[in-house]
């Protein structure tokens, strides 16, 4: 991502420009979703953890996220570039896809570094994995009640009580 982009992104942030005056410098008369999904691909090939931040500020801002972006968000929960991970899990939990049910596991079960003092992101993917709420799903959460962690056992049991 360039640095004009950036900063018009920080004046979005910043409430220095409206969205309508955002989307218009954004990319012109391009379409919003293709030119996206392009930014956000380079972001994640590059490994660009800060403007990996930007770009899903501007993905929730429009909602721009769909289905079409599960493979990627599967993979990039799982990954330790970046420090977005509960908002991959939000993403993943609103969608409610059977083939997020291991990469939401597996980043349950991960500590990230710049987490270590918090089970959110735990919390968070066993929110998703119930709301998944399939066969799978449901094997994940009960690996996780048996977590050592009370927070995460109490979570992933309520999540199971939900879904009978």
């Amino acid at each position: 991502m360039n640095q004009e982009l950036r900063l018009l992104i920080k004046k979005l942030i910043g409430g220095e420009i409206t969205d309508p005056e955002f989307l218009d410098l954004f990319n012109g008369n391009v379409d919003n979703n293709r030119y996206f999904d392009n930014l956000l691909e380079v972001i994640c090939r590059e490994k660009n953890k800060d403007d990996l931040g930007l770009i899903f500020y501007v993905g929730f801002t429009f909602d721009l996220f769909n289905e079409r972006h599960l493979e990627m968000l599967n993979q990039l929960i799982t990954e330790s570039w970046h420090k977005v991970h509960e908002d991959i899990a939000g993403i993943l939990q609103y969608f409610k896809s059977n083939s997020s049910v291991e990469g939401l596991y597996k980043a349950a079960v991960t500590k990230f570094e710049y987490l270590h003092y918090t089970n959110a992101l735990a919390v968070k993917c066993i929110w998703a994995l119930g709301e998944i709420n399939t066969l799978d799903s449901k094997e994940k959460l009960k690996l996780l009640s048996k977590s050592k962690e009370k927070e995460i056992t109490k979570n992933a049991l309520n999540q199971l009580k939900r879904s009978l």
